[in-house]
């Protein structure tokens, strides 16, 4: 079980107990509880995003529920993302700015000008 140091508390966290320990200590307190596999009764629910999400692989805690498997989707994207920058695929025009050619030779000459007043 968990808490803040200090005098005053106004919540209480337990952590991986069993369920009847977190009810018994959310009955027993007046200030809510906040239960991180703690049981149903605790005043309130955490659980950590990755876990919830599926984003970290390999077993969890005996009291994480996984909603979602984005790992396999995560990895699968980051892997095409660099496949497609290696090749040269990625950013393909659509994903890219374009400018005028009179704009571009502007931005030249200014270059070319503060160029010459670095030196």
């Amino acid at each position: 079980m968990d808490h803040e140091p200090g005098p005053k508390r106004d919540r209480r966290e337990e952590e991986r107990c069993p369920a009847r320990i977190g009810a018994h200590v959310s009955a027993a307190l007046a200030i809510p509880t906040i239960g991180i596999g703690a049981g149903p009764s605790t005043d309130g629910q955490v659980l950590v995003f990755h876990d919830l999400l599926g984003i970290r692989e390999g077993l969890g805690a005996r009291f994480v529920k996984r909603y979602a498997n984005l790992a396999a989707e995560i990895r699968s994207a980051l892997e095409t993302y660099a496949s497609e920058v290696r090749s040269g695929v990625y950013p393909a025009p659509e994903h890219t700015y374009g400018m005028p050619d009179d704009e571009f030779q502007l931005f030249l000459a200014e270059r070319v000008e503060q160029g010459d007043r670095e030196s």
